[in-house]
């Protein structure tokens, strides 16, 4: 019988975790029922509201509300830091915005009116094209280093190579099968999981695979549960450090992938948020220029986000990862191949493994649109 995936384990982690935050606001759980954030009283910078066009003329207005989901991972804290230094007030909106770990429950957000869009990651994307018409209005930054496979060091898979022709991967069909992984349903994650699985001659049927919440399944990797844990950036780099073994990553497995901005169709046909997110995706590649070109500051971001959030990572590790996953800034977004890493393999794969039918790819394509980042003046 098929092995489904399961959304809990026997395990009960009664674990609580209160975060601190660097702005002195309440702290922010990582559920996916979090509370909107509230704006700072901090002052925008002059320099911001100077640069960013179309602001002027709002500045005398009401700005326009923006209720927005962002992940609990290392793409959230552009959106914090933007909030927190009032640079949307600024500008001419106001983002609330909403904390998930993992992009499915956004999408439900979405559907049900709560946020207007959200950040998610390519696995979390496919799906609300296809089945929300939703649609993708920016991508935000390489999501691909980083985003790895974990096993225990013990394991037989460990010390087995060559099985995927040109691909530095370990382990193979034999002796994978029947392990346990743990990932998490509708993100890069199981996007990864998938991948790799396919790129040693397996499917899900020959392995017991185990869907929880991203922090929750590190903790119960930690706690003895499960053979392989497919994990972010956030645990791969300190796990490896630690003695797991890293089988495989969506760098080695080829798998280009992004993080991109996703909007409900209700508020991309909304002329007032249409006008808004165009505001949005400029502040975005702005404020992506700054993490960019000061480490240290989004070093810092990073990790008071992430335990803001109830996760925890060394100052170490979050260094890492901001020298090596660029975010997207005001010339990378002019000038990248919008959508093509996100059309070619996230929504190939989808196809071929039968989680999408292959006539929803024209509308999917067709929810790829560049009209926000134009009225941006991003393309």
């Amino acid at each position: 019988m098929k092995k489904s995936i399961a959304f809990a384990l026997a395990l009960m982690l009664g674990l609580s975790c209160i975060g601190c935050g660097d702005s002195g606001k309440e702290s922010t759980s990582a559920d996916n029922t979090t509370n909107a954030s509230a704006n700072t009283e901090a002052e925008a910078p002059d320099k911001a509201a100077e640069e960013t066009p179309a602001e002027g003329e709002a500045a005398s207005e009401e700005p326009i509300l923006i209720n927005m989901g962002i992940l609990d991972g290392w793409t959230g804290f552009p959106t914090k830091y933007i909030v927190d230094n009032g640079l949307d007030v600024a500008n001419g909106i106001k983002i609330e915005y909403l904390v998930f770990s993992s992009g499915a429950p956004a999408n439900e957000a979405m559907t049900a009116g709560d946020i207007d869009c959200a950040i998610i990651g390519g696995g979390a994307s496919v799906p609300a094209l296809a089945n929300l018409n939703s649609k993708m209005i920016m991508e935000v930054n390489n999501d691909t280093t980083g985003l790895s496979m974990i096993a225990r060091s013990d394991l037989a898979c460990t010390g087995v190579s060559g099985a995927a022709d040109g691909l530095e991967i370990l382990g193979d069909a034999d002796s994978v099968k029947d392990t346990t992984i743990i990932t998490t349903s509708g993100t890069l994650q199981y996007y990864c999981t998938l991948k790799y699985l396919e790129a040693i001659g397996l499917t899900t049927d020959d392995v017991n695979l185990v869907s929880m919440d991203a922090n929750q399944a590190y903790q119960a990797f930690m706690l003895g549960e499960g053979d392989i844990l497919c994990c972010t950036n956030n645990y791969s780099f300190d796990l490896v450090k630690e003695g797991y073994v890293e089988l495989a990553s969506l760098t080695s497995l080829n798998c280009a992938a992004t993080a991109q901005v996703v909007c409900s169709d209700k508020a991309f046909e909304d002329e007032t948020k249409f006008k808004g997110m165009a505001i949005l995706c400029k502040l975005l590649a702005e404020t992506n220029d700054t993490m960019n070109n000061d480490t240290d500051l989004a070093t810092q971001c990073y990790v008071d986000w992430v335990r803001l959030n109830g996760g925890s990572i060394t100052e170490e590790t979050a260094r890492t990862i901001m020298e090596q996953k660029p975010y997207y800034g005001i010339e990378e977004t002019k000038s990248r191949n919008y959508g093509s890493d996100f059309l070619n393999n996230f929504v190939e794969f989808y196809i071929i493994t039968e989680q999408i039918e292959e006539s929803q790819r024209a509308d999917i394509e067709a929810n790829v649109r560049d009209d926000v980042l134009k009225a941006a003046g991003l393309r």
